[in-house]
């Protein structure tokens, strides 16, 4: 059944079949036409199944159930909730969705939008990506809240949209005279029984920041989030939103960051079902090729191209601004279209609304 948040004509190249095991998505666009609106239709195929669960299995945080447990089969409409009894411990159990349709969990890593906005643009589509995340869905890394150096150790690094440490309520007698009192260190507590207490980010560690944007501790982060998603979850699907961001801050001139990023890329790849990635392909990032960046982006994108399954491309009109449209999206065969999927190449028109809403249509209609 179609859903009113996937547009029909879209709704056969977003679904990820079993049979595409470790293969690649492109998706790319230009400036005026960027990807988030397509990107966000992937995510809600893939974790509506999930996100479909009824909201009252849990209850809220700080309250307590009252009375005794009223039995199932006096509650009907809470028969779906035993097949989820496992997910937490990474049972195998809550893989099945509604209508038996197989779940799966995603890797976001977003390197130009923080979580704050795929929450909100993904809430308007019905996904509540927090829920998903305490119930090991969805996995995010931050790429935007980093600090700029040049390695593990952050040395000579610009810190970028940091959070805030926080300060001791009191003073101490460590505490150095105008400068307020020493910050302390975010480890665990022991309390009065001897039992550690866990830390302020102990329910959140489905969201994580990358210490730098030095490829190494990129792939440390990366790998780690991946191992503990394929612990809970059959398929995971690996989707990284602007990587070449982390090309242009991190490139030598040389090529060295590019090799790296693609060997990075293979090598999860061989523990994701599938992996889905969006790119920026303007012509000054293209077809100049003047400068060295110019030069490694190009390379980069079509590197990619020749390894993905399918590209899906966005562009504006060639004849200019339309009140109703909003550009054209094409779908092709990528470089490595050997699985047995067969991608009918397609190109439509596309509409964004306001509210979000995005209306896919045939030229004519």
């Amino acid at each position: 059944m179609t859903s009113r948040n996937i547009p029909p004509l879209l709704e056969p190249y977003l679904v990820i079949e079993p049979s595409q095991a470790q293969s690649q998505i492109l998706l790319t666009g230009i400036l005026g036409a960027n990807t988030n609106w397509l990107l966000l239709r992937y995510l809600y195929t893939l974790l509506r199944s999930s996100s479909s669960r009824p909201p009252t299995v849990s209850q809220p945080q700080g309250q307590r159930r009252l009375g005794p447990r009223i039995p199932v089969a006096a509650e009907p409409e809470l028969e779906l909730r035993t097949s989820y009894p496992a997910q937490q411990n990474g049972g195998d159990t809550g893989d099945q969705g509604e209508s038996g349709v197989e779940s799966v969990g995603v890797l976001l890593v977003s390197f130009l939008r923080d979580f704050a906005f795929w929450k909100e643009s993904a809430g308007r589509l019905g996904l509540d990506l927090e829920g998903l995340g305490t119930r090991g869905k969805l996995g995010f890394v931050d790429g935007l809240c980093v600090g700029l150096g040049s390695g593990s150790d952050g040395g000579g690094g610009l810190p970028v949209r940091r959070p805030p440490v926080p300060l001791a309520a009191g003073g101490s007698a460590g505490a150095v005279p105008g400068r307020g009192p020493p910050v302390p260190r975010p480890a665990t507590t022991t309390t009065t029984g001897g039992s550690p207490s866990p830390g302020p980010a102990e329910g959140a560690k489905w969201k994580r920041s990358l210490p730098s944007l030095a490829v190494a501790d990129v792939s440390m982060t990366l790998h780690s989030a991946l191992d503990e998603l394929c612990q809970k979850n059959k398929k995971v699907v690996l989707v990284i939103d602007q990587l070449d961001f982390l090309l242009a801050a991190t490139s030598d001139g040389n090529e060295l960051v590019s090799s790296a990023l693609k060997d990075l890329l293979f090598d999860l790849r061989e523990k994701s079902h599938a992996t889905i990635l969006t790119l920026s392909v303007d012509d000054p990032l293209i077809a100049s090729q003047v400068t060295t960046l110019e030069k490694d982006h190009a390379s980069f994108v079509l590197s990619l191209a020749h390894e993905a399954e399918m590209v899906v491309s966005l562009r504006l009109l060639d004849t200019g601004i339309a009140k109703d449209v909003s550009g054209v999206v094409r779908i092709t065969r990528g470089g490595d279209s050997g699985s047995e999927r067969q991608i009918e190449e397609k190109e439509f028109l596309y509409h964004v609304g306001g509210d979000g809403g995005v209306r896919v249509f045939e030229r004519g209609q």
